[in-house]
């Protein structure tokens, strides 16, 4: 299996009732978890230069060792709002391409055991097609993320295209 094969089985990887091990970050008030062999990397304090008549969900692009790494905004995907002035990015790992994926805060890698793992719970709403899972950690309750999923949704990947 592919690194891209096995970000896409994040879903899959949880069905089988194995533990993880998630990026864990604040996002709108709220923790959240995505697969850790999405994220390449965290970057703070990184000045994101906007761009002119971009999707909203485009902050704009960052400049990382040379690269210019685009930056969305993936709080709209589930319902919350992003509220950090200067927000770190974590830098996803899209095949050949790097995503920035601004957040409110970023806190730890976590281990998340399969026994604290629950289905994530329906609410009829747009983030129910990215919830895979909650759990229970020490820090409290952790809405576990499909980010591969979000980021194919708002990225320009065509649609048969994989990460």
């Amino acid at each position: 299996m592919s690194a891209a094969d096995a970000v896409l089985d994040f879903r899959g990887w949880l069905a089988r009732g194995e533990g993880v091990q998630v990026v864990a970050f604040r996002l709108g008030g709220e923790l959240h978890g995505c697969d850790i062999r999405l994220v390449d990397e965290v970057v703070t304090k990184q000045r994101i230069h906007p761009l002119p008549d971009v999707p909203p969900h485009l902050l704009g692009v960052m400049l990382l060792r040379g690269e210019m790494v685009p930056v969305v905004d993936v709080s709209a995907a589930l319902g919350l709002p992003l509220t950090a002035e200067r927000p770190p990015v974590l830098v996803a790992g899209l095949g050949e391409t790097r995503v920035g994926v601004a957040v409110d805060a970023v806190f730890e890698v976590m281990d998340v055991a399969a026994e604290t793992l629950r289905p994530a719970p329906y609410t009829g709403g747009d983030r129910d097609a990215y919830v895979v899972a909650v759990a229970r950690v020490p820090a409290g309750l952790v809405t576990l993320i499909d980010l591969a999923e979000i980021l194919r949704e708002r990225t320009t990947l065509e649609p048969g295209e994989q990460p």
